[in-house]
């Protein structure tokens, strides 16, 4: 009796140890594993052509799935001193960050190069084997502490939930203090620090060990050492930019967004579509990189008395100045400040810039003030650094002009995967709100770099269309385009074009060789003249497009997908169609590799994913674990059940980060404050789970999960109206008020998975690491479903999916035979 008390008196000691220094050491894993995976989203924005955000979710989800299975199999881990697993599998998680880094910056792995070198095929699956190894590790520690004491799986699970949103808030300044050099280094050792609290109980020598590597990191982040910098594709806009003779390169800037490049280079002479009578000199410029891709220019204006200007009058993009006298100019996105420029050249009577990077703003306003003759210094330009889409729903002025600004020195040339990125700014909600904006005789000018066979030029006219029918406008007599010889420009007016705006229009095009494409009354024989294509395609185009019987012809027989795109599909850049695919491969030069810049990259990076999750995490499990007959139903309900809460979750996060971009006013805003208020609410929900649900665990389980699912469908209908009415709010409101809207479905998200932990503990805790598991499972497919879902249906389906899969996991509880049964 004396020693059976003496037994319980110490696990209740082991217990209460375990709710303050390790549960703090599980915070920082998990901060150090959210804050790991946006800091590799970043990676791969710098160092690819996109952010693979879907990809990056499911590497990490894949490493914790593989954990669980690990643990489910391998028995003996489970005698194994608590403390000395967590610290030691701590350790190699925070060793792994660094390690799997530097062997994947330094693969010559290049996206680009997948088209002509079949080695690249091995290096993706190398890159997703050796970023999986440190989510492994993350997910051992995490798994093992729940599956030890799943009596306090409720405060495991909390402290994992709630130091995952602290790693997404951390992950917004992480890039500050030394950007992608100093960003690893923290992640790695925040985990390291875990170590530490893990090993307080462990030999003097380990924890030596770990104080050690811990100074080691903090040298190496004061230091900052070059071998630590993003490697950059030598096929991005920057490196090729560098390679010109007597090219320089200037400086580099990080933020949270982005990393942005000033230099010198032969290669920048930023001037889209520059009329070919134009040969005078050219005035200098610095070129701006953003992300080590997309490379717009900065002018040098030395004197405003004499500026060297005179080119901006030959650019496609001055037609709109050559109509309006004096106008109130709004300009979206100018990057190097170009049609800024215009903007004070032709003496615009008051200008309002909208641009997305704060950089971009700080480099013009500060350190290039001088070069770029402090032009955001003037008294009649006002910036504003925001989401140009938020920005512009939350425009109350009108505007006699507004210009779209095109950006990248290389143009059409550049390569970028595109095809599966949102875009909020050009779907027919954007450009019908921004008509709005406009003065009655108010003009939208937007030129675009010609890409054939037609595709953006076709769909963004496409999308105007639709706005102006939707304003009740007769499109035809609202719109006029011209033809450079790699640039279309489009203008579109609120009220119809007069005859004397399109005599302006026919002799601009004429004195600079420009084409005309169209313009209300146009005649075939006056388009395709000065440069000459074999058909005159963009004329063509445009008339199927304005008439109401060929414009449906040709959305369902054109080679590319041009049907105008919607806030619920933003996906604008997407053009491939599935039934169109052989005629496209031989348009495209029989090439392959574009259509990776659309949704069939997605399938693709699916069934590699399915393939190595189920060879990572179930086959595992149904290869050696040996259950009887009867257990094997019993865990096929464990699997739908865990899985299905997991797809629900995961489905529900990533549409409210994208249902809440517009809102909050950047994606990152949107990314960090929607995935810190579902953990923590989650984390909390979690907490007190235990204690709400009460001794009818298996009923109120029920219940939680039709509430969760009627919520959803509830916020389905309610946050349009939340938008609209509080948009014009500040930030900071904004944020409180996201966090208090989300709090409620939180909450109640946080009530499935521990519960299903304890229902498993009364019934066979074997199966505790396997639900983590086949959770995490869930998580690494359908991240990857959330986007194909929402090309196929939009995000509403989404959302209605997530709905359904709360309600499905019902049909599944059965795996608790315990109706009634406390788990105290």
């Amino acid at each position: 009796m004396r020693l059976t008390a003496g037994r319980n008196f110490f696990n209740l000691f082991d217990i209460a140890e375990m709710k303050n220094r390790s549960l703090v050491a599980i915070f920082l894993i998990s901060s150090a594993t959210l804050c790991l995976e946006i800091s590799l989203t970043r990676y791969f924005s710098v160092s690819q052509h996109y952010h693979f955000a879907f990809w990056v979710v499911s590497i990490a989800f894949m490493g914790y799935g593989a954990s669980g299975s690990f643990l489910a199999i391998f028995k003996p881990f489970k005698s194994v001193d608590r403390d000395t697993f967590l610290s030691c599998s701590s350790f190699l998680y925070s060793l792994t960050i660094l390690l799997s880094f530097l062997l994947c910056n330094f693969i010559p792995f290049d996206f680009i190069r997948i088209s002509w070198d079949k080695n690249q095929i091995f290096f993706v699956f190398l890159y997703y084997f050796l970023l999986c190894v440190p989510f492994f590790f993350a997910g051992l520690t995490i798994s093992f502490a729940i599956s030890r004491v799943p009596k306090l799986v409720n405060r495991i699970y909390f402290s994992d939930l709630f130091g995952a949103g602290a790693g997404t808030l951390a992950a917004l300044f992480a890039f500050l203090p030394k950007g992608d050099r100093g960003v690893i280094i923290l992640c790695s050792f925040l985990a390291l620090f875990s170590s530490f609290l893990f090993s307080w109980r462990q030999r003097f020598t380990f924890r030596l060990l770990v104080l050690g590597i811990m100074a080691a990191e903090i040298a190496l982040f004061l230091s900052s050492p070059s071998w630590l910098s993003f490697r950059i594709s030598p096929y991005k806009a920057l490196p090729v930019a560098l390679k010109y003779p007597q090219a320089k390169h200037l400086l580099t800037r990080w933020n949270s967004i982005s990393r942005v490049d000033i230099l010198e280079s032969p290669a920048i002479r930023y001037a889209p579509g520059l009329s070919l009578l134009y040969e005078k000199e050219f005035p200098p410029q610095l070129g701006l990189s953003t992300d080590g891709g997309e490379l717009s220019a900065i002018t040098r204006i030395e004197d405003w008395e004499e500026p060297p200007l005179e080119f901006l009058s030959y650019l496609p993009s001055s037609l709109a100045y050559s109509l309006t006298e004096s106008p109130r100019t709004l300009i979206i996105e100018p990057k190097g400040g170009l049609d800024v420029l215009s903007s004070v050249y032709f003496n615009s009577s008051k200008t309002k810039v909208i641009e997305s990077n704060p950089l971009n703003v700080k480099l013009l306003s500060q350190e290039l003030a001088r070069f770029s003759g402090r032009l955001y210094h003037k008294k009649n330009i006002q910036v504003v650094t925001a989401y140009s889409r938020a920005a512009l729903k939350q425009e109350k002025e009108t505007y006699d002009l507004i210009v779209f600004s095109l950006t990248d020195v290389f143009g059409s040339t550049g390569t970028g995967l595109y095809g599966f990125s949102e875009d909020y700014l050009y779907t027919t909600d954007s450009f019908a709100h921004i008509l709005d904006r406009l003065s009655p005789d108010g003009l939208v000018s937007i030129s675009l770099y010609l890409l054939p066979p037609p595709r953006q030029e076709g769909r963004i006219l496409a999308t105007w269309i639709e706005a102006l029918e939707r304003s009740g406008m007769a499109p035809a007599f609202h719109i006029m385009a011209i033809r450079s010889w790699g640039t279309i420009s489009y203008l579109i007016k609120k009220s119809p074009f007069s005859g004397l705006e399109i005599e302006k229009l026919k002799d601009f095009a004429d004195k600079r060789l420009f084409d005309l494409v169209y313009y209300p009354g146009i005649k075939i024989d006056e388009a395709n003249i000065h440069n000459v294509l074999e058909e005159p395609v963009y004329y063509n185009l445009i008339l199927q497009l304005l008439s109401p019987e060929e414009r449906s012809k040709l959305y369902k027989n054109y080679l590319f997908q041009i049907k105008p795109v919607t806030d619920n599909r933003p996906f604008f850049y997407n053009f491939f169609k599935l039934n169109k695919l052989k005629a496209t491969y031989r348009a495209m030069g029989k090439k392959w590799l574009p259509f990776l810049q659309g949704e069939f990259l997605v399938p693709l990076i699916l069934v590699q994913s399915i393939i190595i999750a189920f060879i990572l995490i179930l086959l595992p499990v149904f290869v050696f674990r040996r259950i009887k007959n009867k257990v094997r139903g019993f865990s096929s309900k464990v699997f739908f059940y865990f899985s299905l809460i997991g797809m629900a979750f995961m489905f529900l996060e990533i549409t409210f980060i994208q249902k809440f971009i517009l809102f909050l006013g950047h994606p990152l805003y949107s990314v960090s404050i929607i995935i810190f208020s579902l953990l923590f609410s989650s984390g909390l929900g979690s907490l007190f789970s235990k204690r709400i649900l009460g001794q009818n665990l298996k009923g109120n389980l029920r219940r939680s999960l039709v509430l969760c699912a009627g919520l959803i469908v509830l916020y389905l209908f309610l946050l349009p109206f939340f938008y609209e009415v509080l948009i014009g709010i500040s930030l900071t409101l904004k944020i409180i008020m996201t966090f208090l809207v989300i709090f409620p479905l939180g909450f109640l998200m946080g009530f499935p998975f521990p519960t299903g932990v304890r229902l498993l503990d009364q019934e066979d805790k074997r199966l505790i690491p396997w639900a983590w598991a086949t959770n995490a499972f869930s998580s690494v497919v359908n991240s990857i479903f959330a986007l194909i879902f929402a090309f196929w249906g939009g995000y509403k389906l989404v959302l209605i999916l997530a709905a359904a899969g709360y309600l499905l996991a019902l049909s599944f509880l059965d795996f608790a035979s315990h109706r009634n049964k406390s788990d105290a």
